[in-house]
């Protein structure tokens, strides 16, 4: 897939072959294999317009990530669902994202190593984290956890 954008020499991704115009003067070195990998615990980002009186009963300071129970997370989530409060829900954290970004842009596959909810049911996390993971990320090796994990609170 081209990146988007005006360049003066043209790249894909990946980068198999050097500069056209460097290419005259060296020789090219034989394309290889590459296999990309990442370790990261799966994570959902979730987008919701809440009030502060939410933020307080639950115990979350804007801006900061905050580990809370499976039971807080579990009522969490069921509140701004109920409440139809949550205007998101992306596939999330770091090394996630950039596999699969990865398997987006080079139409190729990468392995995500870590762990996700043991129990996946339509409209949970787990669901909402495959749904929007390119199926060209391998979740096979990923092991099941029990639980919640982690939420995050941006001012």
């Amino acid at each position: 897939m081209k990146f988007p954008g005006q360049r003066k020499s043209k790249h894909y991704f990946p980068v198999n072959s050097r500069d056209p115009l460097l290419a005259q003067l060296t020789q090219q070195p034989q394309p290889f294999s590459t296999y990309v990998c990442g370790i990261d615990q799966t994570l959902v980002d979730i987008e919701a317009k809440v009030e502060d009186e939410l933020l307080a009963r639950y115990g979350l300071p804007k801006g900061n990530s905050t580990l809370i129970n499976d039971q807080q997370a579990h009522d969490l989530y069921h509140e701004l669902k109920s409440k139809q409060m949550i205007s998101d829900e992306f596939a999330g954290g770091t090394i996630g994202n950039t596999v699969h970004n990865y398997s987006i842009l080079a139409d190729d596959r990468s392995v995500l190593f870590g762990v996700m909810s043991q129990n996946i049911m339509v409209g949970s996390y787990a669901y909402r984290y495959l749904c929007n993971t390119s199926s060209k990320v391998d979740l096979n090796y990923l092991q099941p956890v029990d639980g919640y994990l982690l939420v995050a609170v941006l001012p």
